[in-house]
């Protein structure tokens, strides 16, 4: 089995799922989907809310959403910084229901700051179309060059495309044991569509 895989949500109809910020992040969110520092820049009292046109209600772990953003829950953040090693800023959230009424506190948005250039472009299918050739417009199936992923990184960003972000075989383990819920990975090699 390879040693990594895409960090990815869940599909669940039950689950909620987010497709927007308020209007005090919406000029800024584009820094945490590149895994830039947020520092100052992140207002107080972030509300997301749930996407109306989308039935799911429940609260997962790992929340679904548009926005390219990873968005935990507290038990999913602990178990992050206690066995990921990977350097991650915690944004404070709530998450409003349907009706505008908070449904879950406590939550965070993960901005892992470490990314890793490891992206075997000749097994990988991805679209290159960013006038930026260090940069990925899209990835469809990923392959890595393990020997390029420092011994340490459990958690990173792949730099070209960093919405994409990566797991260690031995975290994901660890995070497996615990019954999160939202939480999907994508496999070495497996489709995917990622922007």
């Amino acid at each position: 089995m390879p040693s990594f895989s895409i960090l990815a949500t869940s599909n669940d109809p039950g689950h909620c799922l987010i497709d927007e910020v308020p209007e005090s992040l919406d000029s800024k969110v584009w820094r945490i989907a590149a895994g830039l520092p947020m520092e100052h820049r992140y207002p107080n009292h972030v509300v997301l809310p749930m996407d109306k046109g989308h039935k799911g209600l429940v609260v997962p772990d790992l929340v679904s959403n548009t926005e390219r953003i990873a968005i935990v829950s507290t038990r999913l953040k602990t178990l992050l910084e206690q066995h990921s090693g990977a350097r991650i800023e915690f944004l404070p959230v709530s998450i409003a229901n349907h009706k505008g009424r908070i449904a879950a506190k406590d939550y965070f948005i993960a901005n892992v700051l470490d990314h890793v250039d490891c992206i075997d472009k000749e097994r990988s299918e991805v679209q290159e179309l960013d006038p930026d050739p260090a940069r990925l417009s899209g990835l469809f199936r990923l392959q890595v060059l393990e020997d390029r992923i420092p011994a340490e990184a459990n958690l990173f960003r792949l730099k070209p495309l960093p919405p994409a972000i990566l797991i260690r075989e031995t975290l994901r383990a660890r995070l497996s044991a615990e019954n999160l819920s939202g939480v999907r990975y994508i496999e070495m090699g497996e489709k995917c569509a990622i922007y």
